[in-house]
């Protein structure tokens, strides 16, 4: 009995196999299909739109001719209807053969087939006599044509409907369905490269070769951590080697990719990219849609995180970026009362959210390589993260700051000077193999002068070339970093030899990363107050993107995937969206209401509150259309006052802040153009942060709002240039403005709201009472005209050059002066003449512009 009992209570672990692996393949299978099935974007072209409308007015009219049916329209009423008709058809046909090509094959053919039937009639008169039977005048031809053509017509369209709909829903849910004997699949019992790390499962399965056009046996592969039914979970790799198939890096959940991930296809090289983002939802709308009576949720703000999948290279498609809730939202105050109940001590409110918030980076920390074979298990206990491809270095009051990094060095070292230097991730072999190390000196590689080794990164082999790339990791303490080149075996043939050394050589020259002497990477905030110190000793940032109106949680969460996975942002910086009751189209008004009430302010100087308890010592906004407007009113009715710290003035400008004499409006205006700021001042140190230490250990006081940048907003010229530059301007020392004189949405806003729009006027912003250019940079991108849509207001995400732009504001700090490489300024001039600013435009070439 007790024995029984123990068993029943024990989970039976199950052995990874070609039968547990089968959920999994099942879905990675319905991934291709449904990328199939989507379709990729492709180039807009005019002259296929009206040739295939030529040619089916031209088949309509041969069917008219053939049928003698001229006399339709007996009446002015009857011709309009008629007309109408026609053109509604040739519109719902174009559209079908745009997407479904072989019906527009088809109506070519018939319309041929039609030509040749009436060509010796086509220029008679056709006024057929009243018959009781009008089908006698139609000829036999062209019904057998028109049947024809219908019958092909409808069997394209099943089996476009079934390949791209039913087919993909058959192979991810219909459990009738033998997959194994579906796709003739067969174990590999002795893959060709096992991981040391990993447990390794690898078998074959019949596909269709496009090149060839026949089927043929491809393999696959999965190397990772697997759960207990057997199924991926955890970190892992898959690896599938037809043509469509992926390679697929990152964090798996009980046989599906769940994210942070990295994908590429085999053949194609579409690259994709899976992220997490955090949120805070103040609305009563659903997740994927808005509603027209937008409101405020009367319980208040709740947190949650979601996984967004993006297209970053290669051809993209149309269904990403794709959203997809992962920690459902969840009210703070509930957060709040879990975390009373844990003591208070050892969780935050943003732990939620906090808690899902790993980038890929972040994927591998704790953790060996899916790929990777090491010397010594014992390095598997500390801590890894991969090398850094660049790093950020800050000057502070206290001295030099690596954000995302920690000093791990016990030794004094000066704070003002740090060493960086580029390293090789080491030890490149083959997987389960015995190995002989060689000096760096045959290799050709200066390796770092230390004593320990680093863990070693290399593929799983096949059969076919061209599997994924090696990622590479180095151990936090970078000062005990050492590189070994290591030499394939020496059995086996001069081929084989010679093919792995090449791998090797060339995933050498791929895991190259920068190393700062004395300092490791710290990755993870989750709430814990350990991580939390951490974190903000590290300098870790909060990016909040706060969307315009007609906006659902999942579109601004794309968004936002979207532009950080084509920057690559540094995994030192969280990001976050605010969703507000954004209402509909036809809601503008009602979202410009909601938006701007003092229950929405409220919630968001709550987000940047707990944001400060978590360790967000500095925080970027990114607002955009009408989202600048409600951050812009929240400062302006003082909302944010006590959560984000104040710029220090310099002593020229304090006398006058500090006056408390009630002098005139005129006086007033006149004085702000005396306010300076310290750290306006170039090379001039930042004041200290008024950032402490609670006594339960959560750290307090206000945040610094590092940057602050306007994506089009739709925020009044006028009450920015009187107002809301000067309430922004004491909190945030870099201002951006992105404008674009051709925004058809800041047009219509324009005409609505009766006053000029922010976002639509790229020039410079200049206080009128005293005639002086605020301290803003304005961005014109009329000119651009790459990845924009024809309304031209929402393209932030997608256009390379402001993707690139913002990667520089947010990470690297830079003003527009400093980004030369990528912007050219102009002068404007006032009315009397005078210069009196700049505004920077993109140093591109319009995209009809080729050589000749």
């Amino acid at each position: 009995m007790p024995s029984s009992s123990k068993s029943s209570d024990s989970v039976m672990e199950i052995e990874p196999s070609i039968d547990t692996m089968m959920p999994t393949f099942r879905f990675m299978v319905h991934r291709k299909l449904r990328r199939k099935a989507h379709g990729q974007y492709k180039r807009h072209s005019s002259r296929r739109y009206y040739f295939s409308a030529f040619v089916i007015g031209l088949f309509l009219t041969l069917v008219g001719l053939g049928a003698q049916k001229l006399e339709l329209a007996t009446s002015w009423p009857q011709l309009f209807l008629l007309i109408i008709l026609l053109l509604a058809m040739i519109y719902i046909v174009v559209k079908v053969s745009i997407v479904v090509r072989w019906c527009f094959y088809w109506l070519v053919l018939a319309t041929l087939v039609l030509f040749a039937f009436n060509s010796g009639t086509i220029f008679e008169k056709f006024k057929a006599q009243p018959s009781q039977d009008p089908d006698t005048n139609i000829k036999l031809g062209v019904k057998i044509v028109l049947i024809i053509l219908a019958l092909l017509e409808c069997l394209t369209i099943g089996i476009v409907v079934f390949l791209r709909v039913a087919y993909p829903r058959i192979m991810l849910r219909a459990q009738w369905l033998n997959c194994k004997r579906w796709w003739r699949i067969r174990d590999t019992p002795r893959p060709l490269s096992i991981s040391a790390n990993y447990k390794t499962i690898m078998f074959s399965y019949l596909s269709w070769d496009p090149d060839e056009y026949r089927f043929v046996r491809s393999s696959i592969s999965y190397v990772g951590e697997f759960d207990e039914f057997g199924q991926p979970h955890g970190l892992g790799e898959w690896t599938d080697h037809t043509f469509t198939g992926e390679a697929l890096q990152g964090i798996w959940g009980h046989g599906v990719p769940i994210g942070p991930f990295k994908s590429q296809e085999y053949g194609t090289g579409n690259a994709f990219s899976s992220i997490r983002i955090g949120f805070c939802k103040n609305s009563t709308d659903r997740n994927n849609s808005t509603t027209f009576g937008a409101a405020r949720d009367p319980n208040g703000i709740s947190y949650g995180a979601a996984a967004v999948e993006c297209s970053v290279s290669g051809k993209f498609f149309h269904h990403l970026p794709h959203a997809r809730i992962i920690g459902a939202p969840v009210l703070r105050s509930e957060l709040e009362r879990k975390a009373k109940e844990e003591g208070g001590t050892t969780t935050i409110v943003l732990a939620h959210p906090l808690s899902f918030l790993s980038t890929f980076a972040e994927s591998l920390q704790s953790r060996p390589s899916v790929r990777g074979s090491f010397r010594a298990m014992s390095s598997l206990s500390k801590k890894t993260a991969p090398l850094s491809k660049s790093i950020v270095i800050r000057y502070t009051d206290q001295g030099i700051l690596i954000p995302g990094y920690i000093r791990s060095s016990r030794r004094k070292t000066d704070v003002n000077e740090v060493l960086i230097r580029r390293v090789y991730s080491p030890n490149l072999g083959i997987e389960g193999q015995q190995f002989r190390a060689a000096d760096n000196s045959d290799a050709g590689v200066e390796a770092p002068h230390s004593q320990d080794t680093v863990p070693t990164l290399a593929l799983p082999s096949s059969n076919r070339s061209g599997g994924g790339s090696a990622t590479s990791e180095a151990s936090d303490d970078s000062d005990s970093s050492h590189v070994k080149r290591l030499l394939v075996p020496e059995e086996g043939s001069d081929q084989v030899r010679r093919s792995f050394d090449n791998d090797r050589k060339k995933r050498i020259h791929q895991q190259v990363g920068l190393v700062a002497k004395g300092w490791r990477q710290v990755l993870d905030v989750d709430g814990r107050v350990s991580s939390t110190m951490a974190a903000a000793q590290a300098g870790h940032e909060a990016l909040i993107f706060i969307h315009g109106y007609n906006c659902p949680l999942t579109y601004g969460i794309a968004r936002l995937g979207q532009l950080l996975s084509l920057g690559e942002f540094p995994p030192y910086i969280k990001p976050f969206v605010f969703n507000w009751p954004s209402s509909t189209t036809m809601g503008y008004f009602n979202a410009k209401k909601v938006g701007c009430s003092d229950d929405v302010a409220k919630d968001l100087r709550q987000l940047i509150a707990d944001l400060r308890e978590a360790g967000f010592q500095r925080v970027h906004i990114l607002a955009h259309s009408m989202g600048a407007r409600i951050v812009l009113s929240a400062l302006r009715k003082g909302y944010l006052n006590d959560v984000l710290a104040e710029r220090e003035v310099m002593a020229d400008g304090e006398p006058s802040l500090m006056s408390s004499v009630i002098e005139s409006e005129t006086q007033l205006k006149a004085r702000r153009k005396s306010v300076r700021y310290r750290d306006s001042v170039s090379g001039a140190p930042r004041p200290q942060s008024s950032a402490s230490l609670h006594e339960d250990g959560h750290l307090t006081g206000p945040a610094q709002l590092a940057s602050f940048t306007l994506l089009n907003p739709d925020a009044d010229l006028d009450i920015f240039l009187e107002d809301d530059y000067w309430t922004l301007s004491k909190y945030c020392p870099h201002i951006t403005l992105y404008a674009d004189a051709r925004d058809g949405a800041l047009f219509w806003s324009e005409v609505l709201t009766r006053k000029k729009s922010l976002g639509r006027h790229p020039r410079t912003l200049v206080y009128k009472p005293t005639g002086e250019a605020l301290d803003v940079d304005v961005i014109d991108t009329t000119s651009l005209d790459v990845n924009i849509h024809s309304l031209r207001h929402n393209f932030f995400n997608l256009n390379r050059m402001l993707v690139d732009d913002l990667y520089d504001v947010v990470v690297l700090g830079r003003q527009a002066r400093e980004r030369e490489g990528r912007l050219s300024s102009r002068w404007t001039f006032s009315t009397e003449g005078i210069e009196n600013g700049e505004v920077y435009t993109f140093l591109c070439a319009p995209s009809y512009v080729v050589n000749k």
